[in-house]
């Protein structure tokens, strides 16, 4: 089968990840630095980044930004979690603490906009801001600020709703955004030094254009085909490509509907490492060359390309890895906390090849058991204040 004959929407959104970075960053950069004023940056104590789905995956992959740029102890929490069962003390104790973002991309997810009431309703205490793309919805009203994410005009050309990226990376570049902005009202480094790293997430997503952009396409394609029989896929991470970890495994629930576990590379050793159908597991490890947890994956690795079919997913060098594995290069970000901006594309463009030589339609769309399911129960399931 030839490639284009596989092109579906996921993969047209992957490719336009380069193209649209530099105009959102154009038309976002100044209304994020000024949505939050210097108190309200200065003041926190403790930040939370609280959300659903690929928004909370966004806040695992932003914490080290805050804590390393910011000099914030920063937690990413499920809204479930924020919501019914993170104790009220440490909400609502004290004025401006925690700095609560609440990420979704609609603003009209239940669980969200429960986290806002939730901190409203402790009186004195967290500063509520959320990060959406739509400033009059319920959770944005629902909060003391707004973090704007205004996307780009994108049509992929298909009728079929592809899972989320460019969602998913406008809501890290924003979350990212305020991280340095916090960093610089602080006076941890200089103005200059805060636009530089702005300047780095776009000429970072920028680098997957073109030619690479191709080269990654073709190599995901091939494997593709080699994996099309699979029916469960593990994502492997550490650190900040936990994140990605997670984010893979949820392109490819959406994408084809098999099942994809993520987990600790450390943990997988553990206990993952004993599954039986080992040869029928396509295993994905994502890692960045300076990572501190390098020396240990590629310990794992070898381990993983003598059990499983396995991917490496890194901007290190591929002769570091068994020659049994595919290797994924990518370009390097020049600040490696940037990486999870873009290391999810080989998998987000192996999960469209999938869903394509799967017969299967993005999100389920069509099968009588998901139609017929009140799938908007994500928005209007009932708040509840505990």
């Amino acid at each position: 089968m030839k490639k284009l004959d596989c092109n579906n929407a996921l993969r047209m959104e992957t490719f336009d990840l380069p193209v649209m970075a530099r105009p959102f960053a154009e038309a976002n950069d100044k209304p994020l630095r000024m949505a939050l004023t210097t108190p309200q940056l200065f003041s926190p104590r403790s930040c939370l980044l609280v959300g659903c789905g690929d928004s909370y995956c966004a806040g695992v992959a932003a914490k080290p930004l805050f804590e390393q740029l910011g000099g914030i102890r920063t937690e990413a929490l499920s809204a479930m979690e924020a919501s019914r069962h993170w104790p009220k003390g440490r909400i609502g104790n004290e004025p401006c603490n925690p700095l609560l973002y609440v990420i979704s991309a609609s603003g009209n997810v239940s669980r969200n906009i429960e986290v806002c009431q939730r901190a409203a309703a402790c009186g004195v205490g967290a500063l509520t801001v959320a990060v959406t793309a739509h400033p009059d919805s319920p959770m944005a009203k629902a909060s003391q600020a707004v973090l704007p994410i205004s996307p780009t005009p994108f049509d992929s050309g298909f009728d079929e709703h592809s899972p989320g990226l460019r969602s998913y990376y406008a809501s890290l570049y924003a979350l990212c955004s305020s991280a340095i902005r916090m960093g610089e009202v602080k006076m941890r480094y200089p103005m200059s030094q805060a636009d530089d790293y702005r300047r780095a997430m776009v000429e970072y997503a920028e680098s997957f254009g073109g030619e690479v952009m191709e080269q990654i396409d073709d190599a995901m394609f091939a494997l593709a085909q080699q994996w099309q029989e699979f029916d469960s896929f593990e994502f492997l991470g550490s650190g900040a490509q936990m994140a990605t970890a997670w984010f893979d495994a949820a392109k490819i629930y959406e994408a084809t509907g098999d099942v994809a576990t993520y987990e600790d590379m450390e943990n997988w050793c553990h206990v993952n490492y004993f599954a039986r159908d080992h040869r029928r597991v396509g295993t994905v490890l994502s890692i960045s060359k300076d990572s501190p947890a390098m020396v240990r994956a590629l310990e794992v690795a070898e381990v993983l390309a003598r059990l499983r079919p396995t991917l490496i997913v890194t901007d290190a060098d591929a002769a570091l890895f068994p020659k049994e594995a595919t290797v994924c290069q990518l370009p390097s970000p020049r600040y490696g906390f940037l990486a999870p901006l873009m290391d999810y594309v080989p998998v987000a463009l192996l999960s469209g090849y999938l869903a394509r030589l799967k017969g299967v339609s993005l999100f389920r769309g069509g099968e009588p058991a998901f139609q017929s399911q009140p799938t908007h129960f994500l928005k209007t399931s009932q708040i509840e204040i505990v």
